[in-house]
């Protein structure tokens, strides 16, 4: 009986084990999906240090290339990729769009940046510091919500227990003193 009940949980992992991914949609500039993309936190780190070079007075692209040749970790790797497509002419939008979705403030705060025709540094540090505080509240939220998931499955669990072990004993004494 056990073993019938606990066969389609076992089926259903060893489908999700077994069976590949599907193919998914891949847009123009999205990383490859063998390629590890930097998490919000590395790139909020590296969008700090690109703006730390700018007030040093390195150029835009230097400034992207300086920071590149020391992190040696995926927002390296993306901010290489970001530096080369300025380098080969592209707008600043398409270079962007090159890398994974952790850069969406840093994209915004450069394209700002080049449409006033103001230095970025200080857009760059405020992005930073934004994604920062956003991946801080989400990382909150996250934790939070797993709190209150694990609330479901413990009451799903101790609540038939409870009822049969204390409610149904009391609620049979009860139709006891009440028959004459």
């Amino acid at each position: 009986m056990v073993a019938l009940t606990l066969l389609p949980a076992v089926l259903a992992a060893l489908a999700v084990l077994v069976l590949p991914a599907p193919p998914a949609a891949r847009r123009r500039g999205t990383p490859a999906p063998d390629v590890e993309a930097a998490t919000v936190e590395e790139a909020a780190a590296a969008l700090g240090l690109v703006a730390a070079a700018l007030r040093g007075g390195s150029g835009s692209v230097e400034a992207l290339e300086a920071v590149a040749s020391v992190d040696h970790g995926p927002a390296g790797r993306e901010l290489r990729v970001v530096a080369a497509a300025h380098r080969w002419g592209e707008p600043s939008d398409h270079a962007w769009e090159r890398v994974g979705p952790g850069w969406g403030a840093a994209a915004v705060a450069w394209h700002a940046a080049l449409e006033a025709g103001a230095a970025p540094a200080g857009l760059l540090a405020a992005a930073s510091s934004r994604m920062r505080e956003s991946e801080s509240r989400r990382l909150e939220s996250a934790v939070q919500r797993a709190g209150v998931l694990l609330v479901l499955p413990l009451g799903l669990c101790f609540l038939p227990g409870f009822v049969c072990t204390t409610i149904v004993p009391v609620v049979l004494h009860l139709l006891q003193g009440l028959q004459p």
